[in-house]
């Protein structure tokens, strides 16, 4: 069974025949498509994840009740932070755009510090409120501008783990390096590897939502038979990106893959 077959049987026991609709007109290169679809779902869940705890960071800095407030007013006006009976344990309460209600629990949330991160939340902004992801995160807030995350997680579709090297820029946008692996939970089981070639820049469109608009991701899918096929995604400007289909099948196509808060 070549790839093709293994990613639209995959897709099909997790309920997505929409999307194979969406791509079906791709032709040679719909699997690539639908590689960085899965893909980039954690990738955004990630930098979410690390867009939140970095303006926490920001309220931790604060030593007055007014500075703390003025950084609530800035940042987190859908968000409800609270602080946890354990020492230096916080959690954030969001209420996302689309509804998500989402959970964010810190523990060791010192400045500099190493910390402890759990998330609870819809997998992607078009899941069922039945249709949760958690994620474990081990935080570096240790070196300003650059943090390092270390995650374990899953979702109703997808075992994952990552690794992230995490850029706030001063103009207040986000690069994010890294690599990881996504396992499908279903049979017959479709395996991610993906690695950013070059840094994927998310830059600052408004207060909640950041756009990607620079950046390269390799993506090697390996179903049953073990034939790995790679992706490589390039973006080519906000909301435009380049998918190349093992070396073979090149097409450019609008994508909405941003990081919205």
């Amino acid at each position: 069974m070549n790839l093709k077959r293994i990613i639209a049987a995959g897709i099909l026991l997790m309920s997505l025949a929409a999307c194979v609709e969406e791509r079906s007109n791709q032709g040679e290169t719909a699997p690539g498509w639908v590689a960085f679809e899965y893909t980039s779902a954690l990738v955004e869940r990630c930098g979410i994840t690390a867009e939140y705890l970095h303006r926490f960071d920001h309220y931790l800095e604060q030593n007055t009740s007014s500075g703390r407030d003025s950084v609530d007013r800035l940042y987190f006006s859908n968000v409800k932070i609270q602080r946890d009976q354990e020492p230096n344990a916080w959690t954030l309460r969001l209420k996302e755009r689309y509804g998500n209600e989402r959970t964010i629990t810190i523990r060791n949330a010192v400045r500099g510090g190493m910390w402890e991160v759990v998330c609870d939340g819809l997998a992607t902004k078009f899941s069922p409120r039945s249709e949760r992801a958690v994620d474990h995160f081990r935080v570096n807030t240790g070196k300003s501008g650059t943090w390092y995350m270390e995650h374990v997680g899953r979702d109703r579709e997808f075992a994952d783990s990552s690794a992230w090297t995490v850029q706030f820029v001063s103009d207040g946008s986000l690069q994010l390096v890294g690599n990881g692996v996504r396992t499908s939970l279903a049979v017959p089981v479709l395996r991610l590897d993906f690695k950013t070639d070059l840094p994927l820049s998310y830059t600052l469109r408004n207060t909640s939502t950041f756009t990607l608009v620079d950046g390269q991701l390799r993506i090697i899918a390996t179903g049953p038979n073990g034939l790995p096929e790679t992706t490589a995604v390039t973006a080519i400007g906000s909301d435009r990106i380049r998918i190349n289909y093992n070396n073979k099948h090149s097409a450019e196509g609008n994508w909405n893959s941003a990081i919205e808060l």
